[in-house]
């Protein structure tokens, strides 16, 4: 399975360490979630965790989604280089389709299984209640969606789209290109990006609101 850190628009992602966190953002709190994306690029190296064997389960039930996002690939017509959205989006329906087909009856949980949903619940919460306040309130403006997700559905792009945190994503379990952590609502979602549909998710992982001890640098 090829893997890859996703840099990707707003995000939470060896996770709960006692590394300090992100000094860039409490030289100057952000006021906006980009300004906090921002800042976390600037942030010092961050762990990446590919291989972490607390989640060797998660990456055996990511590799088999693979196997059946390829599955239903194999039967949707390739797309020719195109600047048509119609087309795209055409490809796109096609594929969620047949992944539809193929995961008929999967459920929340398939494929984060529950020791990895509270070890990244875990790092989500975590990182949430590292940041400073400004920042915690910023990230929580962004994800007031009370939408609840659904296996199988489409990721609602037609809502603001809640990206994951570079400096949280760097602390995530490393997903195949075929995949991509998002944010729906408090929820974190496990997103095929080629079909627009949601793999999985885990419930409530974002604080529902910011935390007493915001900037706080270590796990206990």
């Amino acid at each position: 399975m090829r893997l890859r850190v996703l840099v990707v628009s707003f995000g939470l992602g060896t996770f709960v360490t006692a590394l300090p966190f992100l000094a860039g953002c409490k030289a100057k709190p952000a006021a906006t979630v980009t300004e906090v994306n921002e800042l976390d690029k600037k942030s010092a190296d961050a762990p990446n965790p590919v291989e972490d064997p607390r989640f060797k389960e998660f990456f055996d039930r990511v590799r088999a989604y693979v196997k059946v996002h390829e599955t239903a690939g194999a039967r949707v017509p390739s797309l020719k280089e195109t600047s048509d959205p119609q087309k795209v989006s055409g490809r796109e329906k096609a594929l969620a389709d047949e992944i539809r087909v193929e995961r008929a009856g999967a459920h929340q949980g398939d494929v984060f299984s529950p020791s990895a949903a509270r070890e990244i619940g875990e790092i989500v919460a975590w990182d949430f209640n590292a940041r400073p306040l400004k920042d915690q309130k910023a990230i929580l403006a962004e994800v007031p969606v009370k939408v609840p997700p659904a296996i199988n559905t489409d990721y609602p792009t037609a809502l603001p789209l809640a990206t994951v945190p570079p400096g949280l994503l760097l602390k995530l379990p490393t997903l195949p290109m075929e995949l991509e952590y998002r944010f729906l609502g408090r929820h974190l979602i496990l997103r095929d990006i080629k079909a627009n549909l949601i793999v999985d998710f885990i419930p409530d992982a974002v604080p529902a609101k910011p935390a007493k001890t915001a900037g706080r640098e270590a796990h206990p």
